[in-house]
């Protein structure tokens, strides 16, 4: 029994000490429980089996050295020591390396990443670009002194017109991700290329685990130009095969689907050349014959005359042009000669004689007008007297009247259509009178010469003064 009296923090640097001298490098292995990250970057999860469970700690500066994500139920073997947390009195494990268990760390960190830019849908088929009919600037991203690189170029070099950009980036080793994705960004943003290779020879999963990195294949995806994997070998599948639009098995094969295109235009080029030469002998075959047969014919022979006829119509034709020439030089002297007599013809002249005719021509149109309305205008007044003078106002001014039976309006002309009692209207010149029937007469009575009740006739000028219209 100790009968020493320790402080905690005593106790506690004791109790490591004794911890780091027997379980310094312990190995432990069991399942991964709640996993979680500081901002710093430091792991914290535990680990458990079926008996117990114990807390860890992985620093970040071990963290990141992980090529795997490290995620819940994953079976792990852990190696670092065992340590007694003094702010909190907690039994731990920081662990200094982590391996799964079942699988190495390389190849589970290849298959965490593929799920998960699987499940993005970067390998999927419609998004894949095909390679251009015609390539002719290729972009190559890969070691510079690596025989990839030589591989690729004797192939492509079978087309001289080919242009090809190398984009140099480390393809293995810590930071060649990066290089490798930088420089296929360069390479599409230059507008130099129009499809790019991305390759390197073979090597161990270590050694081409580079395209394997979560920021080759997002370069490789962002790319808007075409892009070929030519990745180790047949056997060797990276994560830059999966996201490429084609894959290649080797770097001599990417550079042979790039010429393969190029071949082909080449083969349907020469099909048509053949084509087009075996045309054209047969059409000469075809003229051969042709002028063979008009070697003897009669209008063959009459070639010498129809050519010196033709001669003789263009001689004819050029002293044509020389005479049109002369004539036309004569016009055009003419046309000057009229000019200048045009320009000497006083134009007020001329003006002024078109302008008394239009005068002329006016007043002759007003004085016309003028006679035709005098005209129209005197028959409408003596048609309008002849009027005033028959119509039946103007009777009535001379003393007549005209009599109605009251609601009627015909004039009473036979004192027979009359009935004693019927009330009878008088129309006079200024007003109307009423008047009732007592007896009728078959015969006009004759009025006396004279007498106050005599009515003049219809046809007197004058109607005698005082005159009445009876009842």
């Amino acid at each position: 029994m100790n009968d020493r009296l320790y402080s905690v923090g005593a106790l506690i640097a004791e109790v490591n000490s004794l911890l780091e001298q027997g379980y310094s490098g312990v190995r432990v292995e069991g399942e991964v429980t709640n996993v979680s990250a500081s901002g710093r970057g430091h792991l914290y999860f535990t680990l458990k089996d079926e008996a117990a469970a114990l807390d860890c700690v992985m620093w970040s500066s071990r963290a990141r050295r992980l090529k795997f994500e490290l995620e819940d139920g994953l079976a792990v073997e852990a190696m670092g020591s065992l340590t007694i947390y003094p702010q909190r009195g907690r039994f731990q494990l920081v662990v200094e390396d982590l391996q799964p268990q079942g699988v190495g760390a390389l190849q589970l960190a290849f298959e965490q990443l593929k799920r998960k830019l699987e499940a993005e849908g970067l390998f999927a088929s419609e998004r894949k670009r095909p390679l251009p009919p015609l390539p002719n600037r290729v972009g190559i991203v890969t070691s510079a002194t690596g025989a990839a690189l030589q591989d690729m170029l004797n192939v492509l070099r079978r087309f001289h017109h080919l242009q090809v950009v190398v984009a140099p980036a480390r393809v293995q080793g810590e930071g060649a991700a990066k290089e490798i994705a930088a420089a296929l960004e360069s390479l599409w943003r230059s507008g130099k290329v129009n499809v790019i290779i991305v390759a390197r020879g073979g090597g161990s999963l270590e050694d081409l685990w580079a395209f394997n990195e979560e920021v080759v294949a997002r370069a490789i995806a962002a790319s808007p130009l075409p892009v070929i994997s030519g990745v180790g070998h047949e056997v060797d599948f990276t994560i830059a095969d999966f996201v490429a639009d084609v894959r290649a098995t080797t770097p001599t094969q990417a550079a042979e689907l790039v010429v393969a295109r190029l071949e082909d235009q080449a083969r349907r080029l020469g099909d048509f050349r053949e084509l087009l030469v075996r045309d054209l002998r047969r059409r000469l075959q075809l003229s051969s014959s042709h002028l063979a047969g008009l070697e003897g014919s009669s209008g063959l022979a009459r070639v010498p005359q129809r050519v010196r006829f033709e001669r003789v119509r263009l001689r004819r034709a050029l002293r044509l042009d020389v005479a049109l020439k002369r004539l036309a030089a004569s016009s055009r002297s003419r046309l000057d000669l009229a000019a200048g007599g045009l320009r000497r013809f006083p134009a007020a002249v001329a003006a002024g004689g078109h302008r008394r005719l239009v005068d002329s021509r006016r007043q002759q149109l007003e004085q016309l007008t003028t006679s035709r309305l005098g005209r129209w205008r005197a028959r409408t007044e003596a048609g309008e007297r002849a009027l005033n003078h028959l119509g039946p106002s103007r009777v009535l001014e001379r003393g007549y009247s005209i009599t109605t039976i009251e609601g009627s309006t015909v004039p009473l002309r036979d004192p027979s259509s009359v009935r004693s009692g019927q009330l009878l209207m008088s129309r006079l010149a200024r007003g109307e009178l009423r008047s009732v029937a007592r007896a009728t007469t078959k015969k006009p009575v004759a009025a006396q010469e004279g007498s106050a009740d005599s009515q003049p006739s219809l046809f007197d000028k004058d109607p005698p003064s005082g005159s009445k219209s009876g009842e």
